[in-house]
């Protein structure tokens, strides 16, 4: 069976379980039945409509995906709205700066702009100038961070105030970023830009933080890094071994390497530590 559908059908079963509640109109775990049939896409000029469709139907007007590499240079940018960066420099976009240095979401747009007094008058402006087109609040989801050969990851944004954003998907995080994951680890399939792939290896889709991030963890391996972060972002063992193509069995090795290096007792405790939650 495919990753993504077998990775879809365990997503639906456990949603049953939980009874996870409907948002929109729309059955929560619709961005897995996406997912799945998304595998099956053979090009970026296909994929990416559907992505920004499946976002849409979540209430997301503004679908961004931006990555630089490591020097803020050669940026690959998809977005709903170009007009949010023209005339200006993309890496000056603040969700590269501010927003990549952790794994965990970031409420980003006007709305949330008073909670970040730190940011300088250009990210301020930036800020602003979006919130002239209509994005007012939205939600940074980096997929790699600053220090990686390549970073950055989707900025998905609403017109609606901060209260009502936060009551509306503030219990929907995990799912939108298990979504945005997948999308990006199938846009780098399609790009073929992956290091790690050129130089015969599966790609991660993780790589390691740098220094100054805060969350360096010198003393895990790259697969422990990427079984550590979908573990964290909400994937069963089961899930989280197709996705990285081993077995539940490896996983479980790897989740108990991990707990030992880290001197924790469980995913809670190693999660926070990392900065993962």
């Amino acid at each position: 069976m495919a990753i993504l559908a077998w990775i879809q059908k365990e997503l639906c079963h456990a949603a049953h379980c939980a009874s996870i509640p409907l948002k929109r109109g729309v059955q929560a775990m619709s961005l897995m039945d996406v997912a799945a049939e998304l595998e099956q896409v053979e090009t970026l000029d296909a994929l990416w409509p559907r992505i920004v469709a499946a976002l849409r139907d979540e209430g997301f007007d503004f679908v961004i995906y931006l990555t630089v590499d490591a020097d803020f240079g050669a940026p690959v940018l998809m977005t709903t709205h170009p007009e949010i960066h023209d005339g200006g420099d993309l890496a000056g976009d603040p969700f590269l700066e501010y927003c990549c240095h952790s794994y965990a979401p970031t409420l980003t747009g006007a709305a949330f702009l008073p909670r970040y007094d730190y940011l300088p008058e250009a990210a301020r402006a930036f800020i602003l100038r979006a919130e002239q087109l209509g994005f007012t609040a939205g939600l940074a989801i980096p997929v790699r961070l600053q220090g990686s050969s390549r970073f950055g990851g989707f900025n998905i944004g609403t017109g609606l105030d901060a209260e009502t954003f936060e009551a509306r998907y503030g219990d929907g995080m995990s799912r939108l970023r298990t979504f945005c994951l997948l999308m990006h680890r199938r846009l780098e399939e399609l790009q073929g830009s992956a290091p790690i792939f050129e130089q015969g290896f599966r790609r991660l889709m993780v790589s390691s933080p740098g220094a100054d991030s805060g969350e360096e963890l010198p003393e895990l391996t790259p697969r422990e890094r990427e079984v550590l972060f979908l573990l964290a972002g909400g994937l069963s063992r089961k899930e989280c071994a197709a996705s990285c193509g081993i077995s539940p069995h490896t996983v479980s090795d790897h989740t108990k390497s991990i707990y030992r290096k880290l001197d924790v007792r469980n995913l809670v405790e190693a999660a926070r530590l990392t900065k993962l939650i």
